[in-house]
């Protein structure tokens, strides 16, 4: 584990640089990481493609340089990338930090240490070399990429939890248990699907439909989704809510019974830290970064991976059984411990110093 100092001495200037704003978990993190930074240091915030949501850039401190480079995705156009670069040329970053794959090949500015997060275990390390520091948002991202021969600086990821209400707010009337995924719909790596197969056994199977899935999110699989329950004679039980601002999901997330998350592979889970810091269980499919998250199983329910029956068989338990309060509560002090935004924040502070030392 990093070990976080009481105090980053001295201020940096602080660059970070991505693709987009949208309502992604790296998108949804990056302003409260860089709002965190700009307590201390001087810290910019670059977003190179036009597709910027206003309610996840408001979130973003007025002491943070915001700089929207507004470029089509995939244009050719130099212009941006040649303000990029001037823009860092008057900023002078000590640190030039990037999010994603291909950022770093935008910058041409020869000044500043090189700092990447890895956000996922699906990762391309062509690039690894060009960085003078990894960060690793999981122990399974940093395993990851270890395998691959690179080392890399854990800091996981965080959340505002003290933003997330924990008592519901507008609670369900109808008597029925209602369960929540908040997700983009892509099923190669969410599993939406292998969840709406779980949940026609335990209506036709199991004989429970004393519940609601409400699918919160938007993507490439909605329509696919959608017909898949049609199919399944599940259209009273499921719900899709389409895609909700951030303000949304840390006020409503607490009205739930019930947070799935059924995904393939995952670097972290940050909707599942949310989930747990609004008091609400988690069933999470048993691969490494959602593990992590619930304390290899003591704050949460798990399922085997990409297992329908056993998914099926986990949310009857939940029926049957109800809400363990203890566990709850005790997953809510794990996330706060260790899942903080603050403590995020200061572990990226802390990699800063020791490259520039």
């Amino acid at each position: 584990m990093f070990e976080i100092s009481k105090k980053i001495k001295c201020v940096m200037k602080v660059a970070h640089i991505h693709w987009s704003l949208g309502t992604g978990g790296i998108e949804t993190m990056l302003p409260d990481i860089v709002s965190e930074q700009a307590k201390t240091n001087e810290v910019a915030l670059i977003i190179v493609n036009d597709w910027v949501e206003k309610s996840i850039l408001a979130k973003v401190d007025k002491r943070v340089k915001v700089v929207l480079l507004n470029r089509h995705a995939g244009s050719k156009n130099p212009l941006p990338i040649i303000k990029l670069n001037l823009f860092l040329m008057r900023f002078r970053p000590d640190i030039i930090h990037t999010h994603a794959y291909q950022e770093i090949k935008l910058v041409f500015y020869p000044f500043g240490k090189r700092v990447r997060t890895i956000h996922n275990t699906h990762n391309y390390c062509d690039e690894y070399p060009k960085y003078d520091k990894l960060i690793a948002i999981s122990k399974a991202v940093q395993d990851f990429t270890a395998n691959q021969g690179f080392e890399s600086v854990l800091a996981e990821n965080g959340i505002p939890v003290k933003r997330i209400l924990t008592h519901p707010s507008s609670p369900f009337q109808d008597g029925k248990l209602h369960f929540v995924q908040v997700s983009r719909l892509y099923i190669k790596q969410k599993g939406q699907d292998i969840l709406i197969k779980a949940l026609e056994l335990v209506k036709h199977k199991f004989g429970f439909d004393n519940f609601v899935m409400h699918f919160v999110g938007d993507g490439q699989d909605k329509e696919m989704l959608k017909q898949m329950a049609h199919e399944l004679n599940l259209d009273q039980e499921i719900v899709f809510e389409g895609l909700k601002d951030q303000t949304w999901v840390y006020e409503n997330l607490c009205n739930f019974d019930l947070f799935i998350q059924p995904s393939r592979y995952e670097g972290f889970g940050l909707t599942v830290a949310e989930a747990i810091a609004a008091k609400v269980p988690v069933l999470v499919s048993n691969i490494e970064g959602p593990l992590e998250i619930i304390d290899g199983g003591r704050s949460g329910l798990s399922f085997e991976n990409k297992d329908v029956t056993d998914c099926a068989n986990k949310i009857v338990d939940f029926i049957k059984q109800g809400r363990n309060e203890a566990q709850v509560e005790a997953a809510y002090q794990y996330v706060c411990d260790h899942y903080d935004v603050s403590v995020t924040a200061q572990k990226y502070l802390e990699v800063y110093q020791s490259i520039l030392k």
